[in-house]
């Protein structure tokens, strides 16, 4: 990885937006290949090499950011079990990472996921005050493309050239000493930081470990479902789609999409044991001038023997105008949709 080339830094909080992380990562390296080149987006879990010392990397990647996206979603504050908020804590990661991009050169682009609003500033811990008199550009699942391609307007960025000393790659010139009190900054204020808290363990982890299981075998209970899948899904309003369901494993953390409406939508909370998987996505519905935000949650268990196995799931569906029943659907084995085939369908 050119540690270089990673011109915009995506900071984000893991159990707040972590699916919408992993889709914008990929919609802005495809939008921003022919203008700045390969690699040129930073998200921590599939940027940090393995061994690599995060603290590390976290400062070294901000301190060269010309453009830092901080994606809030409606847990962004991030209430902890004490019901403090995690963003008060002075050792928070986001807390960190954002207030390290105010104090710095870079072009900082708060961005609401569904559900979200922009905390004001009176909301704010004094380090992040300054964000909330930034304009702030709503990301939705329905106007995905239409979203993002806004967004790269808004980062910016020009074509990497030739450039004198002093000046940074891509022709931006940055002050040195800005430059290095902004790297002082972020280190002075990693050193200090606490890692993510621990996420509780799935039942299969539980079971692993009391049995005695390694955590990297209990983790495999997630292995039969990594893939994609596809599904005839008829939906309670008489409407039929075809639907994917891709799962994907990220430094040890389940993630994916799974499409509603022909729609993919990014997988949040996700776990896995030896009964199942279980998962959510969230998506908006509007009625007049008032927007709901739906969660969906799936459970999902594979029934069969490869080659002929199926992933049967059920679906429930809260938050939105009406009430629906539970929806089973049966999902078969597909091959993942070429690159250039997804990138015409629209967002992954």
């Amino acid at each position: 990885m050119r540690h270089g080339a990673e011109r915009v830094f995506i900071s984000y909080r893991r159990d707040d937006a972590a699916g919408y992380a992993g889709r914008l990562e990929e919609a802005l390296e495809r939008a921003l290949h022919t203008r700045l080149g390969p690699a040129s987006v930073f998200r921590d879990v599939q940027d940090i090499a393995l061994g690599e010392d995060f603290v590390q990397a976290i400062a070294q990647r901000l301190a060269a950011a010309q453009a830092v996206v901080v994606l809030i979603g409606p847990r962004w504050a991030g209430p902890t079990a004490n019901t403090a908020r995690r963003i008060d804590d002075p050792g928070d990661i986001v807390r960190l990472e954002v207030a390290a991009a105010l104090a710095s050169p870079a072009r900082v682009l708060p961005v609401l996921l569904p559900g979200a609003s922009m905390p004001a500033e009176a909301e704010l811990p004094d380090p992040l005050k300054p964000l909330a008199r930034r304009n702030a550009l709503s990301l939705s699942d329905t106007h995905w493309q239409a979203d993002v391609a806004k967004l790269v307007d808004a980062i910016g960025l020009a074509a990497p050239a030739a450039a004198p000393p002093g000046t940074a790659a891509g022709g931006t010139r940055w002050q040195v000493p800005a430059a290095i009190a902004a790297a002082a900054l972020i280190g002075l204020a990693l050193a200090a930081w606490r890692p993510w808290p621990a996420a509780a363990p799935t039942a299969g982890a539980a079971a692993g470990a009391a049995s005695g299981t390694t955590a990297s075998a209990a983790a495999d209970v997630a292995a039969p479902y990594l893939g994609t899948w596809q599904a005839q899904v008829r939906y309670a309003w008489g409407d039929r789609h075809e639907e994917r369901f891709v799962f994907q494993r990220h430094a040890g953390v389940l993630t994916g999409t799974a499409s509603f409406l022909r729609v993919p939508r990014g997988i949040e909370n996700a776990s896995a044991s030896p009964a199942g998987l279980l998962f959510e996505t969230r998506t908006q519905q509007s009625m007049g001038s008032e927007t709901r935000t739906v969660t969906h949650r799936y459970s999902a268990e594979l029934r069969g023997q490869p080659p002929d196995e199926r992933l049967a799931l059920r679906l429930h569906s809260t938050g939105g105008f009406e009430t629906l029943a539970p929806l089973e659907i049966e999902a078969r084995r597909a091959a993942p949709v070429p690159a250039a085939e997804a990138s015409a369908a629209g967002p992954r």
